[in-house]
């Protein structure tokens, strides 16, 4: 992937804030019947955006700027730029704040620790959130499930439609992630289903998406059951040909893609 146009959308954290913004409004769609987007989407667009690329950031500077991976691609070749873009989201994150409703804080307040303490020891010389055993994949579906589907419903007047559902469904894109990271993980002394029992991690993974599948397809009206199912049957392939082997092209593209599956087919066929 050397084009650099696609190495910004890929690594620059682009491809991922796209899908946390389909998934935002997937909910706000299945709890309203609107299809309209509103600044709550954007919202969650740039905090996304913001957090991904000063977190990938921060990381890469914690290796000395040795890290392993094409994920440090554009950080180690854009320092500066990917500074300016990670802090412009946070500030128009917070700028957008201020067009949603107090109902719609708290969930963002209960993803703030998860989403600051992964990186970031809880305390001076303590651990991390994402070294705490098998726990770093729970970390991140809640902090998903905060963002795309409490936040946004609540801040335009609707119960969250599905937090469960989308907690399965982060987790198992989280667990499959965790496939890519057996070598960095273990080197850095974090136990992880995927690298003590990867046959399992994924098995869960394709478990959860199955789930997911079956809940939707037997919830929701025929047409918005049918679009959703069929979504996360392609997240189940996706997730079937996923495996330690894979290259850190595949997992930027094809895994993260598997978050935009939902929210595409509820588009296109719900």
């Amino acid at each position: 992937m050397r084009n650099p146009l696609l190495n910004w959308l890929f690594y620059g954290h682009l491809w991922i804030a796209l899908a946390a913004t389909g998934l935002s409004w997937q909910s706000t769609f299945l709890s309203s019947g609107d299809a309209g987007l509103y600044p709550v989407h954007a919202f969650v667009f740039f905090a996304t955006l913001g957090v991904y690329t000063l977190h990938r950031l921060l990381s890469y500077h914690r290796a000395d700027g040795q890290p392993d991976g094409r994920r440090y691609r554009v950080v180690s070749l854009h320092p500066g730029t990917s500074l300016m873009v990670g802090a412009a989201g946070i500030m128009a994150a917070v700028g957008l704040a201020f067009t949603l409703p107090l109902r719609a804080f708290w969930p963002v307040l209960l993803a703030l620790p998860f989403t600051f303490f992964y990186l970031i020891p809880l305390f001076p010389g303590g651990p991390r959130l994402r070294d705490l055993p098998y726990l770093k994949v729970v970390w991140v579906a809640l902090a998903w499930t905060c963002m795309t589907d409490l936040t946004p419903a609540l801040a335009i007047s609707a119960a969250p439609p599905e937090p469960v559902l989308r907690f399965c469904f982060t987790l198992a894109v989280a667990l499959l992630f965790d496939l890519r990271d057996v070598d960095l993980d273990r080197r850095q002394g974090v136990r992880t289903l995927a690298g003590t029992r990867p046959a399992l991690n994924r098995s869960v993974a394709l478990g959860l998406l199955l789930v997911c599948a079956a809940v939707s397809f037997v919830r929701y009206p025929p047409a918005t059951g049918f679009g959703l199912a069929l979504a996360y049957a392609l997240a189940i392939t996706i997730g079937w040909k996923t495996t330690p082997l894979r290259g850190e092209d595949y997992y930027a593209t094809a895994v993260n893609g598997m978050l935009l599956l939902p929210p595409l087919g509820l588009l296109l066929l719900g």
